[in-house]
């Protein structure tokens, strides 16, 4: 496995939980999430006790879930209650119940040790919930490489003028180099400022300024934990931001090689346009299907690749490379390595 356990990932968005069974295969393990009656989040792992059968494929009975197969009936804490062919359920009969912490719009679940994930909680997301000015809109995709190379593309923004050269400010011709870059145990962190340069289209559209004078800007990038990442992009005139972009991604692996990204966008300014949201999601999504398809490449290659390749690292790739040495730490642990 090439992902830490002991972290909590991003399971579903609250909308996507009501009262269907909603099933999920996080950190390879298939997990059923559903709503219960108070409008909390159950998660189980979604295979009966009894037989190898998904409960996701039975339904429910009130805050409980009844297998399709044989009827086995389960409470949201994963014990076994009714077996319809004998008076009591075998001793011990029960799925795992993994606990679950809803910050809107996230429905986040731990994967990792029993009891432990009350002494980590999951990463905040203020931007998302606070209020204060913030809009916000999100998507999510399937992405068929693993979590680290995702993490990787968006710790090096390099790329930008040969894969998006269209988001780039007009007269910046290369990004300066990262000179801030702040490292912990568990993150890692860049910024850089741009120097000042009239907007690019879609800044014009989205902020709502006046696209004939001249920002500076500052990028901001973060690698929160292996299930979260964090960019920031903020146009200041003069010495105050006058358009402010949060993206937040969400990794949650579904198999060492593929990945389920939960996007979310939120912006704030002081002119912003009435459909900043929707112009947002547009140029968003067509930047995110162009990183997919890359990191999908280079995933191939890598399964394609003999176990011996190397491939060198630049300048540019410092917060990618620690982030990757922060992950084999996290797993090196767990392992009692």
């Amino acid at each position: 496995m090439n992902y830490p356990r002991e972290c909590w990932y991003v399971a579903a968005t609250i909308d996507e939980v009501g009262d269907n069974l909603v099933a999920r295969r996080i950190l390879g393990t298939p997990v059923l999430l559903y709503r219960l009656a108070d409008g909390s989040v159950a998660a189980l792992e979604d295979r009966c006790a009894h037989r190898p059968y998904p409960l996701s494929a039975g339904y429910r009975d009130g805050d409980r879930v009844v297998c399709g197969y044989h009827g086995c009936t389960y409470d949201p804490d994963g014990s076994c209650v009714l077996i319809p062919s004998q008076d009591n359920p075998p001793p011990g009969a029960r799925v795992r119940a993994f606990p679950v912490h809803v910050s809107e719009p996230f429905v986040w679940v731990w994967m990792g040790t029993p009891g432990s994930a009350r002494l980590r909680p999951p990463p905040a997301t203020p931007e998302l919930t606070s209020g204060d000015g913030w809009s916000s809109t999100g998507e999510r995709r399937d992405v068929a490489a693993g979590f680290l190379l995702l993490h990787e593309h968006y710790l090096d923004l390099t790329n930008v003028f040969e894969m998006h050269a269209e988001m780039v400010p007009p007269g910046i011709e290369a990004l300066p180099p990262l000179e801030e870059v702040e490292i912990s145990e568990v993150s890692v962190s860049y910024a850089r400022e741009l120097p000042e340069a009239p907007l690019a289209p879609w800044e014009a559209a989205v902020s709502g300024l006046d696209s004939s004078e001249a920002f500076s800007r500052r990028e901001t990038g973060t690698f929160v934990t292996p299930g979260l990442h964090r960019q920031t992009y903020t146009i200041s005139g003069g010495d105050s931001p006058v358009f402010e972009l949060v993206r937040l991604h969400g990794f949650t692996p579904q198999t060492p090689g593929s990945t389920r990204v939960f996007l979310q966008l939120a912006w704030r300014g002081t002119a912003v346009a009435t459909d900043a949201g929707q112009r947002l999601t547009e140029v968003f999504h067509v930047m995110a299907d162009r990183d997919s398809r890359v990191i999908e490449t280079m995933q191939r290659c890598l399964d394609e690749d003999e176990p011996s390749r190397r491939y060198v690292n630049v300048k540019a790739d410092r917060a990618a490379v620690r982030a990757r040495r922060i992950v084999q730490s996290m797993i090196e642990e767990e392992r009692g390595l």
